[in-house]
C-alpha cells in the first residue's frame, strides 16, 4: 500500500516546495464540480449541541461563553459519510482552539473520534504563539500525529503496544513560517485532501501537513465531517462557503 501512496504525497511535498512554497489549487470552476455542505440558511443536514451554534447573515458560529461553557470538546455534525474527497471552506476562529473532523465516528453527547485538520486564534494576549492549525491530529484517538510542517507515516503499534509508531519522513516548511500565512483577522481558506490514506492540510494555499496512515488497527477509510468548539476558554468560530469533491 505504501508504494501507491508515496507518490501522491512526494508529488503535493515537490509543489509544496517550488516558489516560495505556494501551493495555492486552481479555482473551483477549474476543477469538477462541489457540492455545498451548509445551505447559509440554517443547520438543516447537521446536528450538534444548540446552546452552542447558529447561522446568521450565511455563516456557520459556534461560541462558547462563561456563561455557557462547554462540559467538553463539542461538535457540530454534518448527517453524510464521505471517504476520499477534497473539502473546502473559510473559517475564522477567536478566543481558542477548534478544528475540523473527517472521516470520524460519531460518539454520545455529540463527540467524535477520529481525524482533526487544527485551525484555532494562533495569537493570544500574553503575546505566545501557537503552532497547530494545519496539524494531523486524531480527536480521542492517536491525537498528535503530525506537526504543522511535518511530513509523517504511521506504522501499526508494536507487538503488545497499543501506541503508533509515527516517524517523520519530510518536512514542507517551518511551522512559524508557515503560520506567518494565517489571518489573526480576516478570512482564511483551508483545503483538506483525504485520497486512500493520504492526507493533506492546506491553509491559505500553503500545505500546513502531509499525513500517510499504515496502521491498519486504528486508521478509518470513511466517516462523518464534523467542527469542534473546545471546552475551556471562551471561544468563537465562523464557518461560511463549505463545499466538498468525492473522488
Amino acid at each position: 500500500m505504501i508504494r501507491t501512496l508515496i507518490p501522491f504525497a512526494m508529488g503535493c511535498l515537490l509543489v509544496a516546495s517550488v516558489a516560495g512554497q505556494d501551493a495555492s489549487s486552481p479555482s473551483d470552476s477549474q476543477t469538477p464540480q462541489f457540492e455545498s455542505l451548509f445551505n447559509g440558511k440554517d443547520l438543516a443536514g447537521w446536528h450538534g449541541d444548540d446552546r452552542f451554534w447558529r447561522v446568521e447573515a450565511g455563516v456557520l458560529i459556534g461560541e462558547t461563553t462563561a456563561d455557557n461553557e462547554a462540559p467538553h470538546n463539542t461538535f457540530l455534525i454534518h448527517d453524510g459519510n464521505f471517504g476520499d474527497f477534497e473539502l473546502r471552506f473559510s473559517y475564522q476562529v477567536t478566543g481558542f482552539n477548534s478544528g475540523v473532523q473527517y472521516r470520524s465516528v460519531e460518539l454520545d453527547d455529540f463527540v467524535v473520534k477520529g481525524y482533526q485538520a487544527d485551525f484555532e486564534a494562533e495569537w493570544h494576549d500574553d503575546g505566545t504563539v501557537d503552532n497547530f492549525s494545519g496539524m494531523f491530529f486524531e480527536e480521542n484517538g492517536r491525537m498528535f500525529m503530525g506537526q504543522r510542517g511535518d511530513v509523517v507515516l504511521v506504522d501499526d503499534p508494536p507487538a503488545g503496544e497499543t501506541k503508533p509508531v509515527i516517524r517523520k519522513i519530510g518536512s514542507v516548511g517551518d511551522p512559524k513560517e508557515l503560520g506567518s500565512v494565517i489571518k489573526r483577522d480576516g478570512w482564511n481558506e483551508y483545503v483538506v485532501i483525504a485520497r486512500g490514506f493520504q492526507f493533506i492540510h492546506i491553509i491559505n494555499g500553503r500545505v500546513m501537513s502531509i499525513g500517510i496512515d499504515e496502521d491498519e488497527t486504528n486508521r478509518r477509510a470513511d466517516g462523518v465531517i464534523a467542527f469542534q468548539l473546545h471546552s475551556g476558554p471562551a471561544m468563537q468560530i465562523k464557518v461560511k462557503d463549505m463545499r466538498i469533491r468525492e473522488f
